[in-house]
């Protein structure tokens, strides 16, 4: 039963690296690393962190400032560079699996070019991934419009190659086709799975029981993916960890 919680928990939270880690450390063994905000792995003075404590990492790509699906090629490569910068964290903290956001679009006029991009950069992706020798997971997105690979959509899912998908339930519970990414042929590209409730209205990042969906139902699928399964929630619900993390034992039971 593989385990871990989000260091995104502690992000906006005043703490350092060194405390949410060596508090995370007590709960768990699997932390992904992000790098964002004042928990950013990939700061100078955060980078060696990780190795003081006896964890297990994987990496979350940045929120912000890259997109891969902009059909600008000048962006796309910037940010298929920096991918490369993600990956070589990983390689320096230990963590053999990167998640990273498939992109965004505003406008619905741009959508066909933005698809395109993605489609191409996944190809590029997966040559990264050949050269790193660290596993790439694709992050399905939340309900706002301008995100990419809100549905597993055919475009995206036969242009993966051979990269892999990070199953976010509370996105999908959004999106109304948490049985879509758990279909029996789909269910193999998954190699992550990030854990929160939701209400059904917003991406709250809530702990397991908080929202609606019923984890339950679906308890049976997700045990039966062999991969590491992150709970992913806010600050605001940092008192709720520990209940998070015995509601999802239940679960994987």
């Amino acid at each position: 039963m593989k385990i871990g919680v989000s260091s995104s928990i502690f992000l906006d939270s005043g703490k350092n690296l060194e405390y949410s880690l060596e508090f995370l450390e007590k709960k768990v063994e699997y932390v992904e690393l992000v790098c964002d905000g004042n928990i950013n792995v990939m700061e100078k003075e955060n980078i060696d962190v990780p190795y003081s404590y006896d964890l297990n990492y994987t990496l979350h790509c940045p929120l912000t400032d890259l997109n891969l699906a902009s059909f600008r090629e000048k962006i796309r490569n910037a940010s298929l560079d920096f991918v490369k910068d993600i990956l070589k964290t990983a390689d320096r903290v230990n963590a053999n699996l990167v998640v990273l956001h498939p992109g965004y679009c505003v406008f619905k006029y741009d959508y066909k070019k933005a698809s395109n991009a993605l489609i191409k950069s996944l190809k590029d992706l997966n040559d990264i991934q050949k050269e790193y020798s660290i596993k790439i997971t694709i992050e399905n997105m939340p309900s706002y419009n301008m995100f990419m690979f809100r549905e597993p959509t055919d475009e995206i899912i036969n242009n993966l190659g051979d990269l892999s998908i990070t199953f976010d339930i509370g996105h999908s519970f959004l999106n109304k086709n948490i049985s879509k990414f758990l279909d029996d042929e789909l269910i193999e590209k998954i190699a992550h799975i990030h854990i929160h409730d939701n209400s059904g209205e917003f991406d709250e990042h809530l702990c397991i029981g908080k929202g609606k969906i019923d984890f339950k139902k679906y308890g049976g699928k997700i045990k039966k993916i062999k991969c590491i399964k992150m709970i992913e929630m806010q600050n605001k619900s940092l008192d709720d960890l520990d209940l998070c993390i015995e509601r999802l034992k239940n679960l994987l039971i």
